[in-house]
């Protein structure tokens, strides 16, 4: 298979991103961007439960209140608990089982009576806090933390979340937060746009999960894309195979990438006729990708050419890639980054090698 003919696959996947754009959706409302605010919390619990606004009512010991008690219908443990939002955990009880996540700007979560239980048992054996929440781990919104039970001081009585909203140490009345607050119907249910959680707003979106659906991209991690950083020349040469499905390569073209992540991707796009490098035996993977190279690339992935020969940017007569930029050009998959200029030696952020990927494709 030559690069400039679109395997099966890739023809059979364009028709999955069709009336995409109308696609993307919410389950609940998107969390606005930025520092936290507590009418942006979803809500701690997953299943049937029931309370009220208790907060400042008289306590043993004469101590008020301080959250809102979460109950389960027909006190039913195990129901699972999740991050209001997104967050780092700051502490955990050294016994089963109650945890604090801190947001930001002085606001804290809190999680208390979580189960110590094995189920279908009280026997106090049982930990009720998720695997890998722990002190310093990051949690985000939606995440299970743990589950709802009836530990510490909560053994006498139904089995409940006891649920804090705290700002600069200070107890805040929860429950009006709470009864505003989106109801999950799953653990982990999407709070965001698509299928990842920081491109939303970004101009890119709609293309970045295009190229997620045909399985150009992965991202950068879990459910992250990274929109805002740089694209390597090794997560380049990923994309490329990927789009056209290479296959590996016997051969090993440079010495600079050994064990490195991309090195069968380097390969493969190099021995297709599409990948090069930075200098001699060397493909330089970490290195940001130009606005040139990317030009070069493409044009050698899908075969543009510059049939009218017009010198289109004022800017790139210095690039040993010009003809590829006019080609990429006269294709229409660019545009230059202003009027008559190309920035050839820009390095590209992984959001703008989206859009040229769906321009490339002609989605």
């Amino acid at each position: 298979m030559t690069p400039r003919s679109a395997p099966t696959r890739l023809r059979r996947a364009l028709a999955l991103v069709v009336g995409l754009v109308t696609s993307l959706s919410l389950s609940v409302p998107a969390a606005a961007a930025g520092e936290f605010s507590p009418d942006t919390i979803v809500f701690p619990v997953i299943g049937a439960v029931h309370y009220t606004d208790t907060f400042g009512d008289a306590r043993s010991g004469g101590r008020g209140h301080d959250g809102t008690d979460i109950l389960s219908d027909g006190a039913v443990k195990g129901l699972p608990v999740v991050a209001v939002a997104d967050g780092v955990v700051r502490w955990i009880g050294s016994s089963c089982c109650y945890l604090s996540i801190d947001h930001g700007g002085g606001w804290e979560s809190w999680y208390i009576h979580l189960d110590n239980d094995t189920p279908g048992t009280d026997d106090g054996l049982g930990w009720g806090i998720a695997d890998g929440v722990v002190r310093g781990a990051t949690v985000y919104q939606g995440q299970l933390i743990g589950w709802l039970g009836d530990s510490g001081n909560a053994e006498w009585v139904s089995p409940h979340l006891h649920f804090e909203l705290r700002k600069d140490g200070v107890a805040v009345n929860s429950y009006p937060y709470l009864i505003n607050a989106p109801v999950l119907d799953q653990v982990g249910a999407s709070l965001w746009n698509g299928r990842f959680r920081d491109d939303d707003g970004s101009v890119h979106e709609i293309d970045i999960e295009k190229i997620a659906e045909l399985g150009i991209t992965k991202g950068c991690e879990s459910d992250l894309y990274c929109p805002d950083r740089q694209i390597t020349r090794g997560e380049m040469a990923a994309f490329l195979r990927r789009t056209f499905d290479l296959p590996s390569s016997d051969v090993d073209f440079y010495l600079d990438d050994t064990g490195d992540f991309f090195e069968d991707d380097i390969n493969a796009v190099t021995a297709a006729g599409i990948g090069f490098g930075c200098a001699e035996n060397e493909y330089c993977s970490e290195l940001p990708l130009l606005r040139e190279e990317m030009a070069e690339l493409l044009v050698r992935a899908f075969g543009y050419t510059d049939p009218e020969g017009l010198d289109r940017f004022v800017d790139d007569d210095d690039s040993p890639f010009q003809s590829s930029i006019n080609a990429l050009a006269a294709a229409g998959v660019t545009y230059g980054c202003e009027p008559d200029q190309f920035c050839p030696d820009r390095p590209l952020s992984r959001a703008e090698m989206a859009s040229f990927f769906v321009r490339s494709l002609g989605l």
